[in-house]
């Protein structure tokens, strides 16, 4: 039975949750230094991941699932697709170092955490909350995952429209587009591996990849200025969504097969029923 209570409730939370993580986020680009600025941001997401895990424990009885069970399987099998792509990114992303790597180290670690973070928040939100409360409005069933994973998914893709800054109008909605991509993935993986951990770190290194080189720059602020009024071609673009469909194709694919294997093992059950029940009559 669909309960509109507790999805019309969770949507509020939804959105009153994100107005002051917002007004934080936009009060912190107006700090000059980068350090103190994602130090803001990083405290932010944790303190926003706390307050969703929280709220979902007390809606849905659902915890954090930040254990290991079933964490390998979540990042290199259910998420190998977005595995296999970070390691691309960090070889595409290559920029000859300026510094020397015990120099970089502090920053390496540092962005590190910082991106671990808003795979934290971002998982916290679009599949600890979002996917949760969709799934329990439409049921734990294969209608309900699908559309769990769906809306979820573009809800998480239009959250990158905050991105636009009139200057990269085409690699904004590429990335809204293809970040849908990867939460119908992230969602897949969620639900298999029932453990949200390897969502969080699975997302934590593809945002890691774009930053893991700039720590080698002398002068990062001089490359992020580039960058911030820097468009893709559609080329460019095309190319990346022609590549991130493939998280579309595995999520899918993967959604069959879970739900082949749970037909079958209900199937398994009920014979044995039957046949348990059969036996007794004799």
């Amino acid at each position: 039975m669909k309960n509109k209570k507790n999805l019309i409730k969770s949507l509020l939370f939804c959105i009153l949750w994100l107005v002051p993580f917002i007004v934080i986020g936009t009060l912190a680009e107006k700090v000059e230094n980068d350090i103190l600025q994602d130090t803001i941001k990083l405290i932010s997401r944790i303190v926003a991941s706390a307050g969703i895990f929280i709220y979902v424990k007390k809606i849905y009885g659902i915890g954090p699932d930040l254990r290991k069970n079933n964490l390998v399987k979540g990042i290199f099998w259910y998420g190998s697709v977005i595995f296999l792509f970070t390691c691309l990114m960090f070889v595409l992303n290559y920029k000859t170092p300026e510094i020397a790597f015990i120099k970089a180290m502090p920053l390496l670690i540092f962005y590190l955490i910082a991106n671990l973070a808003v795979g934290l928040f971002e998982e916290a939100l679009c599949r600890g909350l979002l996917f949760n409360t969709f799934k329990e409005y439409w049921g734990d069933n294969k209608k309900g995952v699908y559309l769990g994973a769906l809306i979820s998914s573009l809800l998480f893709g239009s959250l990158h429209l905050f991105n636009l800054n009139g200057y990269n109008t085409v690699s904004t909605i590429t990335q809204v587009i293809y970040a849908t991509f990867f939460g119908m993935l992230f969602a897949t993986v969620y639900y298999r591996s029932g453990n949200l951990l390897s969502c969080v770190i699975l997302h934590g290194l593809v945002d890691y990849a774009s930053s893991f080189w700039k720590c080698f720059l002398v002068d990062r602020a001089a490359q992020a200025a580039i960058e911030e009024v820097t468009d893709s071609t559609i080329s460019e673009a095309l190319i990346v969504l022609a590549i991130t469909s493939l998280f579309v194709i595995s999520s899918l694919i993967q959604l069959k097969k879970e739900f082949k294997q749970q037909a079958a093992k209900q199937a398994q059950t009920m014979q044995a029923q039957n046949l348990q029940a059969q036996n007794y009559q004799a």
